[in-house]
């Protein structure tokens, strides 16, 4: 899943919400916020990985932590959707 295929559930999930689920809507979607909140923990600890490797120049670390950040704040983004879903 690349983050245009994040970014598209992560919006479907939201607008999801909205909506009357069943009880089971909302354990599927729960279990696939989580599953996409572990891909990004994933993608986050990999791109750290990278920036610690020392053959990396400034240009390219800099892009690194821009993903970094981009899928941080998808994470936080689709761990506020598990929020919602427990709570709901």
């Amino acid at each position: 899943m690349g983050i245009r295929d994040f970014i598209q559930h992560l919006e479907e999930h939201r607008r999801k919400l909205e909506a009357d689920l069943s009880a089971d809507e909302r354990e599927e979607m729960l279990l696939e916020a989580e599953t996409m909140v572990g891909m990004a923990d994933a993608a986050v600890k990999e791109l750290e990985s990278v920036i610690k490797n020392r053959r990396v120049n400034l240009p390219e670390e800099h892009a690194v932590r821009f993903a970094q950040d981009v899928f941080i704040y998808l994470r936080d983004q689709e761990e506020r959707v598990k929020e919602l879903l427990r709570t709901a």
